[in-house]
């Protein structure tokens, strides 16, 4: 079913329930291992009872955010970045002047995943945001091919091969829109949650390979033309300064700094959304 015509089936049947409004949206921001923190968030929002009506995605948190979209449980998707290995998601590009890796394996994870093909497949609205590297333009995915333009969307130039598409070469999402709140009003999103994984840089971790030098200069580049932030109803940025962007080894660790985040920022959250937890849910969270 094309996004338009999903967009006004949800605001339908909302009406004819009597759902109460406003619509919600989730914007999930890039940020490599440290995605894994989106998911300690989710598990809050998950406990809590807090469901999302649309979601968008830059870079892993296009990742994650078709799993919320696919409506995956958030255990099955920690479960998948606990097990993850760069050698399992990516191979040499042989014979690519444009990249070193290719990313073909990652795509056939996430399908297997989200067990969907396309973006009509998936039970949300879920926009994936790329960068076009020909022009500088933010290039927001909506429909079609699923696996393709997630895929993209965590192409870090130069180091993942990226796609061409409609005359375009689209790469990482973080290089123009690293927090994709815009993304998410466009989906219809009267009120936004938006979850920061790249925190600014304070001098406390240094990189320690060739890999993390271009992901820490990535950071800079993200930070410099992030403008989410301000448009977003609450931004969670879980304390993930210390945590690698590469080392799926500290997978556990980013959650939980999810958690923490998620937890501190709970009142915040029932604010937007215009109502107050229940006694028995404030009851767990005590």
């Amino acid at each position: 079913m094309p996004l338009l015509a999903r967009l006004r089936d949800m605001l339908g049947e909302r009406r004819a329930t009597g759902a109460p409004q406003p619509r919600l949206g989730l914007a999930l921001g890039g940020g490599g291992v440290r995605g894994a923190a989106h998911l300690g968030v989710l598990s809050v929002f998950e406990r809590e009872g807090i469901v999302f009506d649309v979601v968008a995605g830059t870079s892993v948190g296009a990742v994650v955010g078709a799993g919320v979209a696919a409506r995956v449980p958030v255990a099955d998707m920690l479960e998948r970045f606990r097990a993850a290995r760069w050698i399992d998601l990516a191979r040499p590009s042989w014979g690519s002047n444009l990249s070193m890796l290719q990313t073909n394996p990652m795509g056939d994870i996430l399908v297997k995943t989200v067990q969907a093909e396309t973006f009509e497949e998936l039970a949300l609205p879920f926009a994936a945001v790329t960068s076009d590297i020909l022009t500088g333009e933010t290039v927001v995915i909506t429909e079609g091919p699923l696996r393709d333009a997630v895929v993209a969307s965590a192409a870090v130039p130069a180091i993942f091969e990226p796609l061409r598409r409609d005359g375009r070469l689209l790469v990482d999402g973080g290089l123009t829109d690293n927090l994709p709140v815009t993304a998410a009003r466009d989906l219809g999103a009267d009120v936004v949650i938006a979850v920061d994984v790249m925190p600014p840089l304070d001098g406390s971790y240094e990189p320690r390979d060739i890999n993390e030098m271009v992901m820490m200069s990535w950071n800079i580049v993200q930070r410099s033309c992030e403008s989410g932030r301000k448009h977003a109803d609450v931004v969670i940025t879980p304390p993930v300064a210390q945590i690698s962007l590469m080392d799926f080894t500290q997978a556990q660790a980013a959650y939980d700094a999810g958690v923490v985040a998620a937890e501190e920022a709970l009142d915040n959250v029932w604010k937007a959304i215009g109502r107050r937890p229940t006694a028995m849910r404030t009851e767990t969270r005590a």
